[in-house]
């Protein structure tokens, strides 16, 4: 062979990678997998954002928030964030705000509402838990919207004369009186327009949810007497007035499931009687299944056998 040919001859190097490099040949593989899953992921939640309203977000939120509690009580301690209390911070409606060691009116053990100084009353079992996590996100929305539309100019005015909570039987909003600030005209059930703007706002929000309705009307212990008429009759006219307004507004007359006058049997505040916010409408929105339990249990009066006297 010539000395031309020999330098014409390709030159093959030949390099051993060690038993370093053959211990790491696939791990990059499950690292860039699991980079990969998390890009995706973080797309997906950005396109969930962009793709959703504020309130259904708020309602989503919640809904995580409250998922580990499903299965509690509906009235525990566990739902703080099923209460609002939108009311001023002066020292003279400090006794409103609820407390980890009792507020005014704190929901116990799944029973229902309890003043200061009273012992709680325990729920029926069919009003301890909701179970079904559509109509939970339905409520959480629900209430999510309200409490929204009470710091915007639709309800920010009258956002001192609302609360909102969760209750064992769904959700209440209750409408009260402030000095200053009357939902109805003194003595009647004719509401102010205030309260009507309020009940317009309102109803066009429950008119979304197909939940059943029960309305409340509330005096203070003032006593009213009037040629016969009382606290009860004033009371129930004024619910009345709110199922008139709530279905103007777009709910259907055959959700109202119940439209009752307390008079001045339930105050809101138990140690002020006569406290102006003590009159006001109760709205609840109401579970399904206490609903049914309610319909169950008046199905059962009837077909039970009558005692004879």
């Amino acid at each position: 062979m010539s000395a031309d040919e020999h330098n014409r001859r390709p030159i093959i190097i030949k390099r051993h990678h060690g038993d370093h490099d053959d211990e790491h040949g696939g791990q990059w593989k499950i690292a860039y997998a699991d980079f990969v899953t998390a890009m995706m992921a973080f797309f997906l939640v950005m396109w969930l954002l962009s793709s959703t309203t504020e309130a259904q977000r708020d309602g989503i939120a919640k809904f995580f928030t409250a998922s580990s509690i499903l299965d509690l009580p509906a009235g525990n301690g566990a739902l703080e964030g099923g209460r609002s209390m939108m009311l001023a911070a002066d020292s003279s409606e400090q006794s409103l705000t609820p407390t980890e060691e009792g507020g005014l009116r704190q929901e116990m053990d799944g029973g229902e509402a309890a003043a200061d100084g009273e012992a709680p009353r325990q729920a029926p079992p069919q009003q301890e838990a909701m179970r079904d996590p559509i109509e939970r996100q339905r409520f959480d929305a629900l209430k999510a919207e309200l409490e929204r539309l009470m710091t915007t100019d639709a309800l920010r005015e009258y956002a001192q004369n609302m609360q909102i909570e969760m209750t064992p039987e769904g959700l209440r909003l209750q409408i009260f009186d402030r000095d200053g600030a009357a939902m109805f005209l003194p003595g009647g059930a004719e509401p102010t327009p205030r309260l009507a703007r309020i009940l317009e706002v309102v109803g066009s929000v429950l008119a979304s949810v197909p939940n059943a309705v029960v309305l409340a009307g509330h005096t203070d212990a003032s006593t009213l007497n009037r040629n016969g008429y009382g606290n009860w009759e004033l009371s129930s006219d004024r619910a009345n007035t709110a199922r008139r307004a709530l279905e103007r507004s777009g709910v259907p007359a055959l959700r109202m499931f119940r439209v009752e006058g307390k008079a001045a049997v339930e105050p809101l505040l138990a140690e002020a009687p006569n406290d102006p916010r003590n009159r006001r409408i109760a709205v609840t929105v109401l579970r399904s299944d206490v609903v049914a339990a309610a319909k169950a249990a008046v199905a059962r009066q009837q077909t039970s056998p009558q005692v004879q006297p």
